[in-house]
């Protein structure tokens, strides 16, 4: 079976789901490509390997390289969904010890946000706004803006990214579609409401991708401003 690739962000993690065989050629060529796309954007990955039948030796040294590469940039490329092939090859090569390998997405994503070991530190992906909107150009705005005006942020795309990141990463306010925010007919979007309940929470009008861009800036600088979150 070719490999095929898709990634997506979850925050400032990149979460690439690779289906069929990582082998020497073109397969490897591709996930190579694709990974050296990603790290432009952080060294915060997750390999999604769910869906991969087989890795040759070739494939398996890839891995580890970026491994590597990662964490001299001081993340990680951690692997999920791993076969009961793949996991015995890497017992089997003494390889397992350097690879970061979680049974699901969830976990890998919330490795990235454990505390340091010294107790208490927070982490390079620390942010005290969580954005949670379905228009990616929305979630470039609203990141830029704030960014640029001393905030961290952190976006989702989704519901269930965007419950991921609410239970890892702690946020102070959460940022959501007025839509995403009323619904509560799924158990995921029930408990990232739940939750959001507990925390400051602003909703984006339906029309605010419409507004001038001017003032839809300053009202959602005036807003977070109103709730209390500093830089």
């Amino acid at each position: 079976m070719p490999l095929t690739l898709e990634h997506r962000r979850v925050g400032d993690i990149t979460i690439v789901t690779c289906a069929g065989r990582i082998v020497e050629g073109s397969e490897s060529i591709a996930l190579q490509q694709m990974l050296d796309d990603l790290f432009i954007y952080g060294p915060y990955l997750v390999l999604h390997l769910g869906a991969v039948d087989f890795v040759d030796s070739s494939g398996l040294g890839l891995l580890i390289r970026n491994i590597s590469r990662a964490k001299r940039a001081h993340g990680n490329v951690r692997l999920c969904g791993l076969s009961a092939r793949l996991i015995e090859a890497l017992e089997v090569t003494h390889l397992r010890p350097i690879c970061d390998a979680h049974e699901t997405e969830d976990e890998a994503i919330a490795a990235f946000y454990e505390r340091t070991a010294s107790g208490g530190g927070v982490t390079p992906l620390h942010a005290d706004i969580l954005c949670v909107t379905a228009s990616s150009d929305v979630q470039a705005y609203v990141r830029g803006l704030l960014t640029q005006a001393g905030y961290g942020v952190q976006t989702a795309g989704n519901l269930p990214d965007g419950l991921i990141l609410l239970q890892v990463s702690h946020p102070k306010l959460v940022i959501v579609d007025a839509a995403l925010r009323q619904t509560r007919e799924t158990r995921t979007a029930e408990k990232f409401n739940g939750l959001a309940d507990k925390l400051r929470v602003l909703e984006l009008p339906e029309d605010f991708a419409r507004r001038d861009p001017g003032q839809a800036g300053q009202w959602l600088l005036d807003q977070v401003r109103a709730l209390c979150i500093t830089t």
